[in-house]
C-alpha cells in the first residue's frame, strides 16, 4: 500500500509537468517564498523547514548514499548532518523557479560553508533541484536532490 501510494504520487506529479494547467498570478513568488522560507529554517537548525515537505518526500543528500523516504527519514539525516557541525548556511547561488500548472520546479547551484566539530572550516558547492506540488492551495516538496561538485569545479 505504502508504496503503491508513493508510485501514484509519483505519477501524479510526473504528469503534471506535461499536462498545462494555468498559472495563477502569484504561484512562482509563493514557491519562491517557500523555499527561501525553508533555506531559513534550515540554516537556522529549525524544524520548521519540514513544513515544507510532503509526508512522502524523496530525497537525495550529498551526506548519504542512500534515499531518504519520508519526512521522518529527513528529519533523522538532517539532524545528523546538524549535529555534526557547529556552523552550516546553505546558501542558493542563482536559483530558478517555474511552476507548470500544480507542479513547481526549482533548481541551481549551492554553496555550503560549514565548520565540522571535529575538522576545519570548509566551503562545498553543488546544485539541487527541487520538485514541488500544490496541494489544498500550499506548496510541498515531494522530491529534492542536492549533488556536490567534484572539488575544483
Amino acid at each position: 500500500m505504502f508504496i503503491g501510494m508513493r508510485a501514484l504520487l509519483m505519477c501524479l506529479v510526473t504528469f503534471g509537468l506535461f499536462v498545462s494547467a494555468p498559472v495563477l498570478a502569484g504561484d512562482v513568488d509563493d514557491l519562491r517564498t517557500t523555499f527561501e522560507n525553508g533555506v531559513k529554517a534550515w540554516n537556522n537548525k529549525d524544524d520548521a523547514w519540514f513544513a515544507s515537505f510532503h509526508d512522502e518526500c524523496v530525497s537525495f543528500m550529498p551526506t548519504s548514499p542512500f534515499v531518504m523516504n519520508g519526512n521522518v527519514q529527513n528529519k533523522q539525516s538532517m539532524k545528523r548532518y546538524w549535529n555534526s557541525v557547529e556552523t552550516a548556511t546553505f546558501r542558493t547561488l542563482n536559483p530558478q523557479y517555474r511552476v507548470i500548472g500544480t507542479t513547481g520546479v526549482i533548481w541551481g547551484h549551492y554553496a555550503l560553508p560549514a565548520k565540522p566539530k571535529d575538522g576545519a572550516a570548509q566551503t562545498s558547492f553543488g546544485r539541487f533541484t527541487v520538485v514541488c506540488a500544490k496541494l489544498d492551495g500550499k506548496w510541498l516538496i515531494v522530491s529534492s536532490h542536492y549533488s556536490a561538485l567534484p572539488s575544483g569545479n
